[in-house]
């Protein structure tokens, strides 16, 4: 009987160089991922990267134009934005060459004299370009053309995330992290409630009811569960001191698994984590966590619970990455190849599972 609970992901594929490379043509490669915040660019020059599996992904802001290259120079491939994010024209630290909202080398020390390119050389000379969308203060990139816009892949989840862009203006935390774990590990962990009660027993599970809703939108996921009622109260007065603007579209604790590595958490309408998963190496993932908080009138008591609740959120993470660490190890030390057990409440592991497999189809 216990074989109708095995999942789809072998233990192998959780450390396997091979399996990494199939993973970033087959999985990331293909989606939209969301590499940046529109609060990070909104000015002429500004910029942030991204890197997945040793892909870096520069997105630059021309004139008010959002664009999005490959972050690699067409002369000697250097990289060329060389921070996380900030503000400088797209020109190679190297040997200067400067590049336009098309990505051609628009400006080329000595061109005359070293190299002699034509308008037709620079056009050929190009970035590899990719496409982008922004959804609310979300912008995503797609590496690989072909496929739904972005619209159709997020499905509803596309009216949730300008929703929250418009409830939640204000960035209390930003945490990005590097998990000696992979990717998949992290993804879910992040998706079931069941280990709430042994990993969270003094932090999170105290604020959660057992009910939970499920809903599948594609290959992604939604859960829906009730906050006890003294969290629930303690809510209300936050809301009242602060004059906080909450929505009510979502009052409840809601978690978001937008295939294949994003992972939101909202609390009562009143706040909003995003987090990424971006794999480093078949054993290490960055990992990404954003705050928001709705909008509120009271500044110092506002400041005050932005501070405990960036604190609650950074316990949780630690908690996580500890028990992450621990599955880590197993997968390398199992002796046989048999998928993992997934019970009744780690459905949305399940979902997840098979959209991967789906993707890596005999590779794993």
């Amino acid at each position: 009987m216990y074989e109708q609970r095995l999942g789809h992901i072998p233990p192998s594929s959780y450390w396997r160089d091979d399996v990494l490379n199939e993973e970033m043509a087959r999985i990331f490669k293909p989606s939209w991922l969301c590499v940046a915040f529109t609060d990070d660019l909104s000015s002429d020059r500004d910029f942030v990267t991204c890197e997945i599996a040793g892909h870096s992904i520069v997105v630059q802001n021309f004139k008010g134009v959002l664009k999005a290259f490959r972050n690699v120079c067409s002369h000697r491939f250097s990289r060329i934005q060389t921070e996380p994010c900030g503000n400088r024209p797209l020109t190679c630290p190297y040997h200067g060459w400067s590049y336009d909202a098309e990505g051609r080398p628009h400006g080329i020390p000595q061109n005359a004299a070293a190299f002699g390119l034509s308008e037709e050389d620079r056009t050929a000379l190009a970035l590899s370009a990719y496409e982008l969308e922004v959804c609310g203060r979300f912008v995503f990139v797609r590496m690989q053309p072909g496929g739904p816009g972005l619209r159709d892949f997020l499905g509803r989840i596309y009216d949730d995330l300008v929703h929250f862009t418009e409830v939640c203006p204000k960035q209390i935390s930003r945490t990005t992290l590097e998990w000696e774990v992979n990717w998949k590990i992290g993804m879910e962990n992040a998706a079931e409630g069941y280990h709430t009660r042994m990993i969270h027993r003094d932090s999170l599970d105290p604020t959660l009811q057992d009910d939970l809703l499920v809903e599948t939108i594609e290959d992604h996921t939604v859960f829906y569960r009730s906050l006890t009622q003294k969290t629930q109260k303690w809510w209300d007065h936050v809301a009242r001191v602060v004059h906080m603007q909450v929505s009510d579209r979502f009052p409840k604790s809601v978690n978001w698994v937008i295939f294949p590595n994003i992972v939101i958490l909202a609390t009562h309408g009143a706040s909003f984590v995003f987090q990424t998963f971006e794999p480093v190496s078949a054993l290490r993932f960055r990992f990404k966590s954003t705050y928001w908080m709705a909008d509120s009138r009271s500044g110092a008591a506002t400041d005050i619970i932005a501070r405990n609740l960036a604190e609650f959120s950074e316990r949780v993470m630690g908690e996580d990455h500890g028990v992450c660490t621990l599955v880590q190890a197993g997968v390398q030390d199992v002796p046989t190849e048999r998928p993992p057990l997934l019970g009744e409440p780690e459905g949305r592991i399940a979902h997840f599972q098979k959209a991967y497999a789906r993707r890596m189809e005999v590779v794993i």
